[in-house]
């Protein structure tokens, strides 16, 4: 959404107040009209790494639903995971489970996995989190450690390869030049005996920038086998190789210890929040992932245009105890990507076009072994997934007149998935998956600060390893046969879109409609209390609005305001006809009022409010509905000092957060399903630039 800027007095840093980025320099106060966009204490970028100004005026070209939010939208609050990073960007669904754990979904993008990620593609600097098959954790991205978030809402993220529904979400670390201080201190403290340090530096010379950051955070968590205990690096060296060329290395490592506390009960959500099924601490449940990524991008200038090449290597190894089973995986992934993106002039027209390509690969070695008391036991289960992406890609802007353009794309895919059981050669099986994904588009640049815009685009989603490889879970649900890969077919989907993105004097909107026609939808149905498995869907239809507004009341006083309508239902299916998907509400609202002194002391009070989720195909149980309370304050200090205190749910409200999907509630076996929200917190913390 765009927002408007509201510089720091004391620390001389830019704060927007929504979530797409168009960053205004504010003038004399009572002013509504906004000049030009700038961005205050940021210095110039380099070819590799574009500041927050330069990704959003390239951003803004794309005619659909995209946001850019500055790391300043979150820099004075308590953000641990992606809904803190993303709470008022429209249309995307971020609900926490525990810690940095969430259930992830942009426009219905795997709407009823409640564990892990898929069906969106998630980056750090260009480089895919997700693993070569499209699976992905959420624990190894650090809010703390980025300088601004990227979100490609559906196909409109064909710039970075992705085909899914969902599109993708770039996190971005700042360099020695757009860190906006060359010495960054952190400490922050809270509920749940939560407490995070973090410490980054930069430095720039003449032909070479470098940024470094170590963050290390510790909680209990608000629930019984929670706790958690995580250490993340972060850094990039940037190097200059002369005047129109520029190489940058990345290295980033995890280190995530991380108990689960799994899904409990309806009437144990609502009234007894903080407690776990006896299964999590008797199984020892928790998620550990170690990882060390190393990347390079290399970026020349042309005459006509400019050629970004690059390749990156990722280690990432996972230990899993979960229900009876401890899932030990040892896997190396690796990748490269080519880009050039030019202008052109034909009849008189003006044009830019994008060329591109990316492959992914990946070698998993997916050990199993019964789970004592968190402890490998027997080992049942010994297999290698080997996987590999390739994506060709274009896309073409053509100004028609000057104020309208048209946009065509093509992107063409082929994924492997080859499985190797080494224990059962019978349920070993390879697959391929081939597809073409168009699109066209228009942007119509109604004045400078407003823009409309309209697009049909498809999307493609193969299923990834955990989909296909439900072995002796797909025996334990009636029907579905056993031996090799599942039978699931590719999800695909055409999405129409229409929209509109600006400011004028104290307003400032995003508003997209979208329709997608889906077909054979990969949906998640619980079938006992420890397994679920996939299943596609005929056809289904995801539709919706998502809306965000800010207006100016009166000098430092703002109202944001996000709201997301979505209406993912079936399509005529045989057994459920046109019921409700489960897994999203239909309503999700964000408000935030917020007043800025010009002394530099703000506070922010906002609501949240969610209705109108189901936990079930057949739509016979209900979610309730909540609404939260929360709070913000802080004020900066001279020196480069910043203080914050932020309280959430402050009406203690008990709450369902998230739901595991099932078929039938009202006949299932396993009523097991829910995740309890957290109850009142309040964090605080303690910045110092330098």
């Amino acid at each position: 959404m765009i927002r408007f800027l509201r510089a720091r007095p004391l620390a001389a840093l830019p704060l927007l107040l929504s979530s797409v980025v168009i960053a205004h320099e504010v003038s004399d106060p009572g002013t509504t009209v906004l000049p030009a966009v700038t961005v205050v204490g940021e210095k110039p970028s380099s070819l590799t790494a574009p500041s927050v100004r330069e990704a959003h005026d390239l951003i803004e070209q794309t005619p659909g639903g995209v946001d850019l939010v500055s790391s300043e939208e979150f820099d004075d609050r308590y953000a641990l995971n992606l809904k803190d990073m993303l709470r008022n960007t429209p249309g995307v669904y971020a609900q926490p489970r525990f810690a940095e754990e969430v259930r992830l979904s942009i426009r219905g993008s795997g709407l009823s996995r409640n564990n892990h990620l898929r069906g969106v593609l998630l980056l750090q600097d260009g480089v895919p989190l997700n693993l070569a098959d499209g699976f992905g954790d959420f624990q190894e991205a650090d809010p703390l450690s980025l300088r601004y978030v990227e979100v490609y809402k559906g196909g409109n993220g064909l710039r970075h390869g992705s085909s899914t529904l969902g599109g993708a979400i770039n996190l971005v670390t700042p360099t020695g030049r757009t860190a906006g201080q060359q010495n960054l201190l952190r400490l922050e403290a809270g509920s749940f005996e939560a407490r995070r340090e973090h410490l980054a530096v930069a430095r720039a010379g003449q032909r070479w920038d470098l940024y470094a950051a170590a963050t290390g955070n510790q909680a209990e968590g608000f629930r019984e086998q929670s706790a958690s205990d995580n250490r993340r690096l972060n850094g990039n060296l940037g190097l200059q190789l002369g005047e129109r060329a520029e190489t940058r290395f990345y290295l980033n490592w995890n280190g995530i210890d991380q108990e689960i506390p799994g899904t409990v009960s309806l009437d144990a959500a609502l009234n007894d929040p903080e407690s776990v099924q006896a299964s999590a601490t008797s199984f020892d449940t928790h998620r550990n992932i170690g990882s060390l990524r190393l990347a390079n991008k290399t970026s020349f200038r042309l005459a006509h245009g400019q050629v970004d090449v690059g390749g990156y290597w990722f280690r990432k190894q996972l230990y899993h105890p979960i229900a009876n089973n401890v899932v030990d995986q040892d896997g190396d992934f690796h990748g490269a990507f080519a880009q050039w993106n030019g202008g052109y002039q034909l009849a008189g027209r003006s044009g830019e076009l994008l060329l591109g390509s990316s492959a992914r690969f990946g070698d998993n070695e997916a050990l199993v072994f019964a789970n004592s008391g968190g402890r490998r036991g027997a080992q049942t289960g010994d297999a290698r997934e080997q996987a590999a992406s390739y994506d060709l890609y274009g896309e073409n802007r053509l100004w028609l007149q000057p104020t309208l353009a048209l946009v065509t794309g093509l992107q063409l895919l082929r994924s492997e998935r080859d499985f190797t059981d080494r224990r059962n050669p019978a349920e070993s099986a390879q697959k391929d998956y081939k597809a073409a994904n168009p699109k066209l588009g228009l942007l119509w640049q109604l004045q400078p600060e407003a823009q409309v815009y309209a697009n049909v685009i498809r999307s493609y989603e193969p299923p990834i390893f955990s989909d296909l490889n439900q072995g002796s879970t797909v025996g334990a649900c009636a029907g579905l046969g056993q031996g090799g890969f599942a039978d699931l077919n590719a999800q695909r989907a055409w999405t129409a879109e229409l929209g509109t993105r600006g400011t004028r004097q104290r307003w400032a909107w995003d508003l997209s409609v979208y329709r997608a026609r889906v077909r054979d939808e990969m949906l998640q149905r619980a079938c006992s209390p420890t397994a679920a498995v996939q299943f596609n869907a005929d056809r289904t239809v995801h539709q919706g609005v998502e809306a965000g507004l800010a207006y100016r009341l009166a000098d430092g006083l703002t109202l944001q305001q996000t709201y997301t309508f979505a209406d993912f239902h079936f399509d005529g299916d045989p057994a459920f006809g046109s019921n409700q998907l489960a897994g999203q509400p239909r309503h999700y609202y964000l408000a935030e009022l917020r007043y800025e002194h010009r002394w530099g002391f703000f506070v922010a009070p906002g609501i949240e409010r969610a209705v109108g989720n189901v936990a079930d195909y057949a739509n016979t149980r209900p979610v309730p509905g909540y609404t939260l309370w929360n709070l913000g304050t802080g004020v900066d200090l001279p020196h480069g000092v910043s203080l914050f205190l932020e309280g959430r749910n402050l009406g203690d409200e008990r709450y369902v957060s998230s739901v595991s999907a099932t078929t039938s509630f009202a006949t299932a076996s396993n009523r097991n399903l829910f995740y309890p929200g957290e109850g009142r917190a309040v964090f605080g913390g303690l910045r110092w630039a330098f």
